[in-house]
């Protein structure tokens, strides 16, 4: 901060505080529901539940793993550990699935001439503008009739068609010199060894990007997966964590313990990579 001062004082520069407390403001508002969260998993039940609630329990030594416990090793009609699997597994092939089909054609879109391409981007930006509520019954339809009710094949295969990375490597694939595609093409390369020799390693960071946000997608959706799960075995876990919430009595602590393990990996992922999704975000915004 005080390097900060003294840099901008020797430019002549005024120091930007309404930019910098509004970004205070900000980063306080998000952070508080996750840290209200994690605090809420380490305290018991009662002192959850009381009125007017507390940010910390009445003493330090109140705080506990307990509500951990419970939740990890022994389920109760809920086995979250089971959850994990299956949401760790859905995001991983999803996200694998996602990220190839989308650099085929966003490749295709962006570096390959034929008839009709420019009205097959215009559907795909025009796709992306229609909420995905409005899909929902005519997915779950589609899910059924396939006979993919209860099956991980209807968590996975209806986000292949999504719009969002098709716009995104196209924008960024627009932006990558001609000059190394016909050097390539003069050393006898065809469109796939192109693709995957000269455009791949210039747009990694987009891609990464991609993977990223779709990877943050699955691990978080729950209203699609909701729909089309109904065996516990096969629950996600944003899924699994509504179970703990009945009619007549939530476990708050429990509840809390769940979504923190939850949390835990969509937060790791977006602070390791924040740096590469907010570059590649701005170049993406600069071309095409």
């Amino acid at each position: 901060m005080a390097a900060t001062l003294t840099t901008l004082q020797r430019r002549g520069m005024r120091f930007p505080w309404p930019r910098f407390i509004a970004l205070v403001v900000l980063g306080v508002l998000w952070a508080a529901p996750v840290v209200w969260m994690f605090l809420t998993s380490l305290k018991p039940e009662k002192q959850i539940i009381r009125m007017p609630p507390r940010w910390l329990p009445d003493n330090i030594t109140d705080l506990t793993l307990e509500n951990y416990r419970l939740v990890l090793f022994f389920p109760r009609g809920v086995d979250l550990m089971t959850s994990f699997m299956n949401s760790l597994m859905v995001a991983l092939i999803g996200t694998i699935l996602v990220v190839i089909v989308d650099v085929l054609a966003g490749y295709a879109l962006a570096r390959l001439k034929f008839r009709g391409r420019n009205l097959i981007f215009a559907m795909v930006v025009a796709s992306m503008i229609v909420p995905g509520e409005i899909m929902l019954i005519p997915n779950y339809i589609t899910v059924w009739r396939f006979g993919w009710l209860n099956q991980f094949t209807a968590l996975v295969l209806p986000a292949l068609a999504g719009g969002f990375g098709v716009f995104l490597l196209r924008q960024f694939m627009l932006g990558i010199p001609r000059e190394l595609e016909e050097a390539a093409q003069l050393d006898g390369c065809n469109s796939f060894r192109i693709l995957t020799s000269v455009i791949l390693p210039t747009a990694r960071g987009a891609v990464a990007t991609l993977g990223i946000f779709t990877f943050l997608g699955f691990w978080n959706d729950f209203t699609w997966p909701y729909l089309v799960i109904n065996e516990a075995t096969k629950m996600t876990l944003p899924v699994a964590l509504i179970q703990f919430k009945g009619d007549y009595f939530s476990n708050y602590g429990q509840l809390m313990a769940g979504a923190a393990v939850s949390a835990l990996p969509a937060i790791t992922v977006f602070l390791l990579a924040q740096r590469m999704i907010i570059q590649s975000i701005t170049l993406t915004g600069i071309k095409g």
